[in-house]
């Protein structure tokens, strides 16, 4: 993902961006009640996804299992997301993956610091694994908003907390709103052993996307 004028012109029509200029590595705040907008950022990432058969014919190193999927689609308006459509992807891709709200160690949270979406997101994080409390965290309160690169970005990084047992945290986490505060965010890096996680995905217009993989052993 490049980050040029063109590419990220229509994210500034739609006002979406964050204008505090003061100090630039506060103003993606994912989570936090003071959160304005994005920060747009650029990045690459590449993940090989195959079958287990062709994996181990071939001897290779096998980083991790995806377990569940879970997408849908609940377009109402391009940038005010809903609570609903985020719900229904959890539970597809739990479902899918034959595992509990409980079973998941950590969820890397899509919020990318935009007032509606955080708060869409966190709502529907706690009407499914309120009662278990997983620890969340956006990598985009350090990395930026990768934008069309960020769900496969965001895939490498949570394989890379869970081969070397830690989450790493919501930088600028400051205040929480009614809503966050209801969440396990982890404000500081956190060492613990991830089994399974869970990475959303959402988009302009209402699509939403989780999923949830799983270490191979």
């Amino acid at each position: 993902q490049e980050v040029n004028q063109y590419c990220m012109g229509s994210f500034d029509a739609l006002s979406a961006f964050s204008v505090q200029e003061a100090d630039p590595s506060k103003a993606s705040k994912p989570f936090d009640r003071d959160r304005d907008g994005l920060v747009p950022s650029g990045g690459a990432a590449t993940v090989i996804l195959e079958s287990l058969d062709s994996a181990l014919k071939r001897g290779a190193n096998i980083l991790a299992e995806v377990v569940g999927y879970g997408f849908s689609s609940n377009g109402g308006h391009i940038s005010n997301p809903s609570v609903d459509g985020p719900v229904r992807s959890l539970h597809m891709a739990l479902k899918d993956a034959g595992v509990s709200a409980g079973a998941i160690d950590y969820i890397n949270a899509h919020a990318t610091s935009t007032p509606t979406g955080d708060t869409s997101e966190a709502k529907a994080l706690n009407e499914v694994f309120g009662q278990f409390k997983p620890y969340v965290s956006s990598t985009k309160s350090m990395t930026g908003h990768e934008c069309w690169m960020a769900g496969a970005s965001e895939i490498v990084y949570s394989m890379l907390m869970m081969q070397n047992g830690f989450i790493a945290p919501n930088i600028n986490f400051e205040n929480p709103d009614e809503d966050s505060a209801k969440l396990n965010i982890a404000k500081e890096t956190v060492e613990k052993e991830i089994n399974i996680f869970l990475s959303n995905s959402f988009g302009f217009g209402g699509t939403n996307s989780s999923l949830i993989i799983k270490k191979f052993i």
